[in-house]
């Protein structure tokens, strides 16, 4: 019995490779069915954007292969791309991808929910056994754990998000605050969502082309628009101007900006700038650019990469109790087996005393605790041996061995005692 996983990530492979490995929800079924015909009685696949991975329990030496040539049928020209590891390296890194420290955004937290349901699609497929299951499970106990006790993602990496929370931390807050966003791409569609989240009311959007204006507005509740030529009046009625635009020149000039009432804060997410640098000279006027937000994604990046070290120290230990339930699942057959056909021949060892000395009940029961006894400590130096075993193919050729001899078409032999 080996544990195994093959695949392809980000690291390993470019985002059109990428594309073709992905699995499907229904796509993830099928393959589940295909690689149990291939010995993978235990199976798990792991898809998302960053990567495609199948994890695998197989019972013969040359599981893995087989596996892997499943794969790399699926990716035509891509197999140097491939990656699979086995054993303890395979279980350390499922550990450290579920745990999101294998990911694109170091410590992300969305990899723990896709992990539980490529988990829940295996167990519906029939394809987790015990072992999987019990690997998969320490593996997001691990991951819960690390999230609660070292809060990797809660440092920000985004500069727009970034920027935005230094706004709310701004004397006056962003609560309650008119805010602009000049744009309609993903960046301004992000600043409007953290703008919402901050409480900043009322939200207007502009852009130049107005119909994607109107679509972004559409997708959140209260956000008005204007036309991008009421640009600098909106901005003189706002607190607060994002602005993440394509442009190649600056959309927001010293000349064209009214005169203020209040205080104004522009925080300029383009490169090109969209922001004049001369509004700063103006009285009670803020530019945060992207040079001026660097540094702090910097830190928090730092501060993550020093946290997931910390987690690849906490899960050690995870990885360990892992690794040593598993050895030990290895053997549970021998010696069941072997328990078995000891208690068997404990209780027509005993039953013969009983029949043949016509021992009294008091007598019996203590004929029975000395002969449990004795039968506990026969059995007590294959278990330390079997479970000491470091090489998986000697505790697997031990357990077939014990299986062999002493499983129940072996072992019943009572009637040679009569």
């Amino acid at each position: 019995m080996e544990f195994s996983l093959t695949g392809l990530s980000y690291r390993s492979a470019p985002i059109a490779l990428r594309e073709k490995a992905a699995f499907s929800s229904s796509g993830a079924l099928a393959a589940l069915e295909e690689l149990e015909g291939l010995g993978a009685g235990q199976c798990l696949i792991l898809s998302t954007c960053n990567r495609s991975e199948i994890y695998a329990i197989t019972e013969t030496p040359g599981g893995p292969d087989a596996v892997r040539a499943y794969f790399a049928a699926r990716v035509p020209g891509g197999e140097d791309c491939l990656f699979t590891l086995t054993g303890r390296a395979a279980v350390e890194y499922l550990f450290r991808v579920t745990a999101g420290l294998d990911s694109m955004v170091l410590g992300e937290d969305q990899i723990l929910g896709q992990v539980a349901q490529a988990l829940e699609m295996s167990r519906a497929a029939g394809c987790c056994g015990k072992e999987l299951g019990r690997i998969f499970q320490n593996a997001l106990a691990a991951a819960k754990g690390l999230r609660s006790r070292l809060h990797i993602s809660e440092q920000p990496l985004s500069l727009c998000y970034i920027g935005i929370q230094a706004l709310s931390q701004a004397p006056g807050g962003l609560a309650g605050q008119p805010a602009l966003v000049a744009g309609s791409g993903q960046m301004a569609g992000l600043a409007l969502r953290y703008l919402a989240g901050q409480g900043a009311a009322p939200l207007t959007v502009c852009s130049r082309t107005e119909a994607h204006a109107r679509a972004l507005a559409g997708s959140m509740e209260g956000v008005r628009v204007l036309p991008f030529s009421q640009r600098h009046q909106a901005a003189a009625q706002s607190r607060v101007v994002v602005s993440a635009t394509a442009s190649p020149h600056l959309i927001f000039t010293q000349a064209a900006l009214p005169a203020l009432s209040h205080p104004l804060t522009f925080l300029d997410l383009a490169i090109p700038r969209d922001v004049d640098p001369a509004l700063a000279d103006r009285p009670g006027v803020q530019i945060f650019d992207v040079d001026s937000l660097k540094e702090t994604s910097r830190q928090n990046l730092e501060k993550r990469q020093e946290l997931a070290q910390k987690g690849e120290e906490l899960l050690a230990e995870g990885v360990e109790e892992t690794l040593a339930w598993l050895a030990a699942s290895r053997v549970d057959g021998g010696l069941e087996a072997l328990g078995s056909a000891l208690a068997r021949a404990e209780a027509d060892t005993l039953a013969l005393l009983c029949d043949r000395l016509e021992l009294s009940g008091h007598q019996a029961r203590l004929a029975g605790k000395i002969l449990h006894a004795g039968f506990r400590r026969l059995q007590k130096q294959p278990v330390q041996v079997l479970k000491g075993l470091e090489d998986p193919r000697r505790q697997e050729e031990y357990t077939r061995m014990l299986t062999r001899l002493f499983g129940p078409e072996e072992g019943e032999r009572s009637e040679e005692w009569n």
